[in-house]
């Protein structure tokens, strides 16, 4: 069994149409493992043919089993694995095809009960109902026995642990990876794996994640510079991970994939291709800075910025000449500068047009199906008139956004939009299909930069603004417009009302 699992990447079989396929790699056919492994599936299938092909080519076969059929498991590897690591990939592998960004594991001893919980859109939906003891065993089976990377790491559901799914089950479910962590309950414990997509082969354009013609344009400009830190700011699962990768992409395809983007990340978020990727070792972020920096890199990718090592190793590394992609946790683009301030770097090192060369403030807003969506003129006498006079208030600008052009979502969904999760038979996405960004995008210059330290983020938001920058509101009021959004919504995540009441802080600007 032990030489199978060293093996399992050279080998795979195919059963396609009745006919079972050994596919092999040519350079490994003298391997007495090989061998060996070829004489058992040949007792277990007489009539199995043998194909010996190159490495990449196995791989590419390996890849299409997957897509054509996401809930099955390529290579023999999945005759070994447990009831339960086989539910577990289960799970997985339905998040993948529902782009679930989570899956939520809560235990409820007291009532017996373990409910399994997916975002998807952005909303939580229950997936599936299992005892306390089923949830137990798949918590504890997931955490010690499907997990390469434990801390710490023997399983102890009254303490805060954090795990990485092992390649091999993420990878059978078509993911890049997934990232573990539990708390404790008072009744039980408490688990978010957050799912990590593999579209390294399909990455996005920033049209496709909803952005304006003007801000895609500005986001050229920035990744044009030679140097300099660009931070994607916003808070968990607003999109900024993939929006990073979009952005490198974007710079690789710039440089004709003839310049080298090394990217460090605590953990690796996702596949990069053309990137050479590494992790973080043992959390030493100077050490990982020195190395990086003597590996002849042209732009570093330096994933989430979660505490001050990482700031200043990015800080450090944009003022080598290096271009600098970074994400941040900070509520708005302009606020990136005092969050990294607060973080402990010094602002005469922040306020530096030529080192801090792009920000970005990201949200993630549900798409109305538009099949099914209920317009202006029907929903309006439904609402309150409290209501009703603030969205007539906040959605009128001239150009832009007209209340007569709204729409709202349909709860009860149609044929169009409605989805059914096939263990349990429920419905799921009614009325919504997919998600969008609304964001900000600013290149600083050095009257944005020395407006800041003499007046501060909500002074230099308004210098933006007024100088014809797009807030977060106006990119929402674009697609309320265009009956994408339900106002409702969107107003819970960028409030409608938001430049005005910050355009309040600062009367003079």
């Amino acid at each position: 069994m032990k030489d199978y699992q060293l093996i399992d990447e050279f080998v795979l079989t195919e059963r396609i149409g009745g006919q079972t396929t050994l596919v092999i790699d040519k350079n490994r056919k003298s391997d007495l493992r090989i061998q060996r492994w070829v004489m058992d599936q040949l007792k277990v299938a007489p009539l199995a043919t043998t194909d010996f092909v190159s490495l990449g080519d196995l791989k590419a076969r390996r890849d299409k089993l997957k897509q054509a059929i996401p809930h099955a498991v390529a290579g023999e590897a999945s005759e070994r694995w447990s009831d339960v690591q086989r539910k577990m990939v289960g799970y997985l592998a339905l998040a993948q095809q529902m782009a679930a960004s989570d899956i939520h594991i809560t235990v409820r001893r007291s009532v017996r009960m373990a409910i399994i919980e997916m975002r998807i859109h952005g909303e939580s939906e229950v997936i599936d109902e299992l005892t306390s003891e089923e949830g137990d065993s798949l918590v504890s089976t997931l955490f010690m026995s499907m997990c390469d990377v434990r801390i710490p790491p023997t399983f102890d559901d009254s303490d805060f642990q954090a795990g990485r799914v092992d390649a091999k089950f993420a990878r059978s479910a078509v993911l890049f990876g997934a990232r573990y962590q539990h708390v404790h309950t008072v009744d039980g414990v408490h688990v978010v794996l957050r799912t990590i997509i593999d579209d390294s082969d399909r990455v996005p354009t920033l049209e496709q994640q909803g952005f304006l013609p003007e801000q895609i344009r500005l986001s050229h400009q920035i990744l044009r510079q030679p140097q300099g830190l660009v931070l994607l700011t916003g808070p968990t699962g607003s999109g900024k991970s993939t929006t990073l990768r979009v952005f490198s992409n974007l710079w690789l395809a710039r440089t004709r994939n003839r310049k080298r983007l090394l990217a460090v990340e605590n953990p690796p978020e996702g596949r990069i291709a053309g990137a050479i990727q590494t992790p973080v070792i043992d959390g030493n972020w100077d050490k990982n800075n020195a190395a990086v920096l003597r590996s002849d890199p042209d732009a570093i990718l330096i994933g989430e910025l979660q505490e001050i090592n990482a700031l200043m190793a990015s800080i450090h590394a944009a003022h080598t000449g290096r271009a600098v992609l970074a994400t941040l946790h900070t509520n708005s683009a302009a606020g990136a500068l005092q969050r990294m301030e607060i973080m402990g770097a010094d602002r005469r090192l922040i306020a530096d047009a030529q080192m801090v060369i792009g920000l970005l403030s990201q949200r993630l807003l549900p798409v109305l199906c538009t099949h099914c969506s209920i317009p202006w003129s029907e929903k309006a006498s439904t609402l309150s008139s409290e209501t009703r006079e603030y969205l007539e208030k906040y959605c009128t600008e001239p150009g832009i956004c007209s209340p007569a052009h709204l729409r709202f979502h349909n709860p009860a969904g149609c044929d169009h939009c409605c989805q059914t999760i096939a263990l349990t038979g429920r419905i799921i996405s009614r009325g919504i299909n997919g998600r969008t960004a609304i964001a900000e995008v600013i290149r600083p210059d050095a009257r944005f930069t020395a407006l800041w330290l003499d007046h501060g983020t909500a002074a230099v938001r308004q210098h933006w603004i007024n100088s014809g920058g797009i807030s977060r509101r106006i990119h929402l009021l674009h697609r309320l417009n265009a009956g994408l959004i339900d106002p409702l919504f969107g107003d819970e995540i960028v409030p409608l009302d938001e430049d005005e009441l910050l355009a309040r802080e600062v009367p003079h600007v």
